[in-house]
């Protein structure tokens, strides 16, 4: 299935820098990853960088599926407030499921550092769409403050100061930091491959047995990979090797517009999100381009997904407009996106007991930070280390299951 149409803003600016081969013989690993976009390669680069000997393979080219179609916003909160998902599965679970992703965007901004990926730090707003949200908005900041998050509550008059628009509240957040998550899938696997890993695009895994520990993958040309450790961060499409279905789907879009030649476009350029559910988000890019996503609906199937961009793309570039109605937006790119979503808004990390294969789907729209904590929970289990982590994102906890 397609993952996405339209013209990615990332790929468009990346092209193909890197070619991959296609595997052409049997091969043996400590840790097969399948899934060759970010959440694959974060938790292919924490294996090799613990010591392990990893490979990774993905069906389509590197990184050209749910990857290039992602806007990359690493933030900490997740889809969830706190103060709602408390109440689904407790305080304590609830405050640590923050706190991992809150370290996870940390490490995100560290690891693409020193890979010399340009990775710019910044705040997160969440205004209130509505004045019935204010309470809401109230009722999350003292229960973040009172746990140690770094957020500030933002009245209606400190809004329209630092940002032009009107909103009856705002809370302030951090960490939170932007970067292009094609590049950056892309010097993940440069330095694996440096470090001795292997990287094949365009092969396919056909099926997988058991013998003994150690898993037997087949491909459809025939070759056969063995592997310790089975890890799958194919996203959504992971679906079809679990019992029952985990998360539904959604379609999104997202619209970039043309090159300003602006410094700054608002208070410290910081993403920018609503408490309207579905939400729509804006960022900005190094070069000068702002970016608006969201207008999310139920994913019927990918025609129907595709024969909604254009009007999707107008209705992004009028919301814009509403905010900000003195910024010459004009979209230059539009694409969309298929995308998988939780009850509780929290992803599945865990080892599958019928397969015996980890499964690492990063859901919603901090996927990306989830991916960078189901890497450190995947790199503990390889290396004999299980992470109390991993219990706060197991399949037990769904009502689906």
């Amino acid at each position: 299935m397609d993952l996405h149409s339209g013209l990615p803003y990332f790929l468009i600016r990346n092209g193909l820098p890197y070619l991959y081969p296609a595997l052409s013989a049997d091969h043996r690993c400590d840790v097969l990853v399948i899934g060759g976009g970010i959440t694959g390669a974060l938790c292919a680069h924490a294996c090799t960088s613990a010591g392990a000997r990893v490979a990774v393979i993905d069906q389509r080219a590197i990184a050209t599926g749910s990857t290039a179609a992602s806007t990359a916003l690493l933030q900490y909160e997740i889809d969830t407030p706190l103060h709602e998902l408390s109440g689904i599965v407790g305080m304590e679970a609830a405050v640590d499921s923050y706190r991992l992703c809150a370290e996870a965007v940390q490490q995100l901004i560290r690891l693409a550092t020193s890979l010399g990926v340009q990775v710019r730090a910044r705040e997160s707003l969440q205004y209130a769409s509505r004045r019935s949200h204010v309470e809401r908005l109230r009722a999350e900041y003292e229960l973040r403050t009172r746990h140690g998050f770094a957020v500030d509550f933002l009245e209606a008059a400190t809004v329209k100061t630092l940002f032009g628009f009107s909103k009856p509240a705002a809370l302030l957040c951090r960490p939170a930091a932007e970067i292009d998550p094609y590049a950056f899938t892309h010097a993940l696997f440069q330095d694996i491959i440096a470090r001795k890993g292997h990287v094949f695009e365009r092969t396919a895994m056909k099926g997988f047995t058991r013998e003994g520990n150690a898993f037997v993958i087949q491909t459809p040309d025939g070759f056969i990979i063995r592997a310790e450790h089975l890890v799958m961060a194919t996203g959504y499409e992971s679906q079809a090797l679990l019992p029952e279905p985990v998360m539904t789907l959604n379609s999104t879009y997202a619209v970039a517009s043309e090159r300003m030649e602006r410094d700054t476009f608002w208070h410290q350029d910081c993403f920018i999100w609503e408490t309207d559910r579905p939400y729509l988000y804006l960022r900005t890019t190094p070069d000068g381009r702002i970016i608006i996503g969201g207008l999310d609906e139920p994913f019927r199937d990918p025609a129907r997904r595709d024969r909604l961009l254009e009007r999707k793309a107008e209705q992004l570039a009028v919301h814009f407009g509403k905010l900000f109605p003195d910024l010459p937006f004009r979209v230059e790119y539009a694409w969309c996106g298929t995308f998988g979503s939780t009850q509780d808004g929290l992803p599945y990390i865990d080892r599958d007991e019928h397969t015996g294969a980890w499964f690492v789907l990063g859901m919603g729209g901090n996927g990306i930070t989830f991916s960078q904590v189901g890497a450190n929970i995947v790199r503990d289990a390889v290396m004999g280390q299980p992470s109390t982590a991993a219990e706060l994102f197991g399949f037990q906890r769904s009502s689906i299951r």
